[in-house]
């Protein structure tokens, strides 16, 4: 079937244990570089003739602005990577690879964290190998981001790492396990991250979240069901960026904001999660955040209908939106709009697919919801699936207008509609084909919405099957969004001033084969 991208290669390298040489005593260290050969058998000076042989070395040094500690390709070093010193604007600590080969292993052979940075900033982390396989069942991070009592620190980037088996249990909370783990913690002083930067990277093999950020203590107010006093008040971490990783294999979450502000979650490939969890968990989703943006993301393979569907609107959100994302294969479903004791606001989830998911396409939770729009999107509930599409299944007020979708039903199974009277649901302008239950529709339609071909036994098996024909229903046939965001799933324009089509692409098929733009 073709895909949005290219998933990138899920294959883990074999792995074996070295010897961590005993600390040396701390030292300065001016700029420079610092180069670490674990494999090398005589310690050295850091210089690429006669590199340092430890971790331990590395972590004794304290590092000093625009400093570079280079690890060789093709070495393996066991322990925790846990630096010291800050880097400064224009001179940030890079800490890297050099040399021909795989890229080096930092093995944390069942420590808490295999690589720690705390309480630093101006910091880059690439191109390295980062495992946690030994002893599973404890707490246990890939990489740990940590600020306690800091303030505000700035400046971090993880890019090109291949993080794996990261054997962990199945905590969630500050210090839990997780893939790439961001954290604040302390009780003095509010501290929070600013200007992130986590981008194309490869997550694969974790207990229990893939990438999380940012778990803070200093997250209390309202909107997040917290009461009062705020004795950590809501201090938002900014200037968040998640984009282009690669995650899979996930026993629990697959990539999660937390108590952020206008935070970016773009072209990331999540294949499977909500694996081994006992708990409830998503692919992709926001808590106690403002302003976070999913966007251009492809969620596949979550197992169990504890949660376990694709994307999750939870409480403590305002601004919230899901836009140009394929969702596809999950057990648990589409979309949870979750709220309990806090507030959800403003939420915005428009222009995307979703393909052969079960069980429920918008789910709620317990509590009320403040409000949110589904518009545009295209839900697919192919051979052998049921989907409830919407499963109302409490009484609270929920404050949600679902307009312009394209729901499709074929083959065996159900897809049905569970809607609480009096809930203040409101659904027109849908084009609902094989989907039974009463649900007033002004504006509606439940004829063949003549989707493009081919199918195969099991549905549609190319995105060119989600254009619709010439002269289908769907064509033109929406109510008019304010705010649309201009442009279809396939980044075609959307009219602003004139009924768009029904569901997530604006055109017919215009003819085979079709290609997926530059857009994605």
């Amino acid at each position: 079937m073709t895909r949005f991208r290219s998933p990138a290669s899920l294959a883990v390298a074999a792995v074996c244990l070295a010897v961590v040489a005993p600390a040396a005593p701390a030292t300065a260290a001016g700029p420079g570089t610092i180069h670490v050969d674990c494999s090398a058998t005589a310690p050295g000076d850091g210089s690429a003739a006669r590199p340092v042989t430890s971790l331990a070395a590395v972590n004794a040094t304290r590092l000093r602005p625009g400093q570079l500690v280079l690890f060789r390709r093709g070495s393996r070093c066991t322990g925790t990577l846990a630096p010291s010193g800050e880097g400064r604007p224009g001179a940030p600590i890079q800490i890297g690879a050099y040399g021909p080969g795989a890229q080096p292993v930092i093995d944390g052979a069942g420590a808490p964290d295999t690589v720690l940075l705390r309480n630093t900033q101006w910091i880059e982390l690439r191109d390295l190998e980062i495992t946690n396989g030994a002893a599973p069942g404890s707490n246990r991070r890939g990489v740990h981001v940590q600020l306690e009592n800091y303030g505000q620190g700035r400046h971090y980037v993880l890019q090109n790492l291949d993080v794996h088996d990261i054997w962990g249990d199945d905590t969630k909370s500050t210090s839990g396990s997780d893939g790439i783990l961001f954290s604040v913690t302390g009780d003095e002083r509010p501290s929070s991250f600013d200007d992130v930067r986590v981008v194309g990277n490869r997550v694969a093999g974790v207990n229990r979240g893939g990438i999380r950020l940012v778990v803070s203590q200093w997250e209390q107010r309202a909107q997040a069901g917290s009461t009062a006093p705020y004795t950590k008040p809501w201090t938002p971490n900014t200037g968040i960026v998640v984009r282009n990783n690669q995650v899979s294999d996930i026993g629990g979450d697959g990539i999660v904001i937390l108590t952020a502000r206008d935070a970016v979650v773009e072209g990331n490939h999540i294949a499977g999660f909500q694996r081994r969890s006992a708990g409830y968990n998503a692919g992709l989703w926001p808590w106690n955040s403002d302003g976070t943006t999913f966007r251009h993301n492809e969620v596949s393979g979550g197992t169990t209908t504890r949660d376990g569907m694709a994307f999750d609107v939870d409480q403590g959100t305002d601004g919230t939106t899901f836009e140009y994302n394929y969702s596809h294969d999950n057990a648990g479903g589409f979309l949870l709009l979750c709220n309990a004791a806090g507030r959800v606001a403003n939420a915005v989830i428009r222009y995307n697919i979703s393909q052969n998911d079960s069980y429920r396409g918008v789910e709620m939770c317990s509590g009320g919801l403040e409000s949110a729009h589904v518009y545009n999107n295209t839900i697919y509930v192919g051979p052998g699936r049921s989907m409830t599409v919407i499963n109302e299944n409490t009484t609270a007020p929920h404050n949600v207008r679902f307009d312009n979708n394209l729901v499709t039903k074929e083959g065996s199974g159900t897809a049905a509609m569970r809607l609480q009277p009096g809930t203040a649901v409101r659904t027109t302008h849908n084009l609902l084909y094989g989907v039974t239950g009463t649900v007033d529709n002004p504006g509606g339609s439940t004829a063949d919405p003549l989707l493009n071909t081919p199918r195969s036994a099991t549905g549609i098996d190319d995105l060119d099957g989600y254009h619709v024909l010439t002269g289908s229903p769907a064509l033109h046939a929406g109510t008019i969004i304010p705010g649309n965001g201009g442009r279809d799933v396939f980044g075609r324009p959307v009219p602003a001033n004139r009924p768009p089509t029904i569901g997530a692409a604006e055109r017919p098929a215009a003819g085979r084969p079709s290609r997926v733009p530059d857009f994605w």
